[in-house]
């Protein structure tokens, strides 16, 4: 049996355009057609496409993934992928897992697809850009890749997905990523877990990865003290939780912090400063702020006793005068830190 374009992309939690995307750019497409030239894919093709999945979800770089995703086979129900040096044996397993899970063989001759109920958010990342594998304004597929008019439908008209499973994975393929980003951070300390593995995660814009990272700060440990750290971030839609990120990374290094949250006006935030009287400030942008941004810091900078202001995101220019410019998190906690003690 082979499936459609959009029984994968339901089966997946992805949208039609990833998949088209991993089909250009990786040769990740389907394999078989049927009368009318339908392109149409295979177990073997599914396999792959989970493992590519897979991969993504665990932040390795999408041609990466489908590099390793090629290696995939399927033969008399069972799954082999290569090993590769660079990915560890963990999440090779847990990719040939998901896969026999996913694309195993189908019983009673049903479509996997329609075997499962699960409705899948459309992949967030397919309108995000190359970073993300996605397309922007794909062409609609000759097949049905709309859900129907009778599907659950969420904000801006979007497929609503479970409350459980964002992305449309199960809960427990969530919770997995998320036990693994926990390791990360006990193993490497949250600041450094969040520099070198959630953060590039966090690029692909997958709702399960999003998820899975909240999942893994939520459980940690902050502290809020007299001289705690004011943490801001400059955007109103953060990409990802990376205040919380940076206040279990102060308590780690014996610091309070008091989060007054993203998008918050620079005058209201100088305000907050003014009552707490923290030891520092770090503000955080992730989009690029403009010179308008730049010089409203200098109410800020004006606010006395005058805390020491970080500045941290690829979204402020290298420099900013009166500021310090934090190069990644576990540096502007550095900085924070040491107002903190000092």
């Amino acid at each position: 049996m082979t499936l459609t374009v959009a029984a994968v992309a339901r089966r997946l939690g992805v949208a039609p355009a990833t998949l088209r995307t991993w089909d250009r750019r990786y040769g990740l497409g389907p394999s078989e057609h049927t009368a009318g030239a339908h392109r149409r894919y295979s177990s073997t093709d599914l396999a792959r496409l989970v493992v590519m999945r897979r991969l993504t979800l665990e932040g390795v770089a999408p041609a990466e993934a489908a590099a390793i995703a090629a290696t995939t086979a399927v033969a008399d129900g069972g799954f082999a992928l290569a090993s590769v040096s660079t990915i560890p044996a963990a999440v090779i397993e847990a990719a040939v897992t998901d896969a026999a899970a996913l694309a195993g063989p189908e019983q009673d001759g049903q479509d996997p697809a329609a075997a499962d109920p699960r409705p899948g958010l459309p992949d967030p990342a397919a309108g995000a850009g190359a970073a993300s594998g996605g397309a922007i304004g794909g062409e609609d597929d000759d097949e049905d890749d709309d859900e129907g008019p009778g599907a659950p439908r969420g904000a801006a008209g979007r497929p609503a997905a479970p409350a459980h499973a964002p992305g449309g994975l199960q809960d427990w393929a969530v919770q997995s990523l998320a036990d693994r980003f926990a390791e990360e951070v006990r193993n490497r300390g949250a600041a450094a877990a969040w520099d070198a593995v959630l953060g590039p995660a966090l690029a692909t814009d997958d709702a399960a990865l999003h998820e899975a990272v909240a999942r893994a700060l939520a459980v940690l440990p902050t502290r809020d003290d007299e001289r705690s750290v004011v943490l801001a971030g400059a955007d109103p839609a953060p990409r990802g939780p990376l205040l919380l990120a940076a206040a279990v990374a102060l308590a780690e290094a014996g610091a309070g912090a008091r989060s007054v949250g993203d998008g918050v006006p620079v005058r209201v935030l100088a305000a907050a400063v003014r009552r707490a009287r923290p030891p520092a400030v770090l503000l955080h942008a992730h989009r690029e702020r403009g010179p308008a941004d730049v010089a409203a810091l200098a109410v800020l900078l004006a606010v006395r006793p005058a805390p020491l202001l970080v500045l941290s995101g690829p979204g402020w220019p290298k420099a900013v005068e009166g500021c310090e410019r934090a190069t990644s998190l576990a540096d502007a906690v550095r900085r924070c830190a040491a107002a903190v003690h000092g």
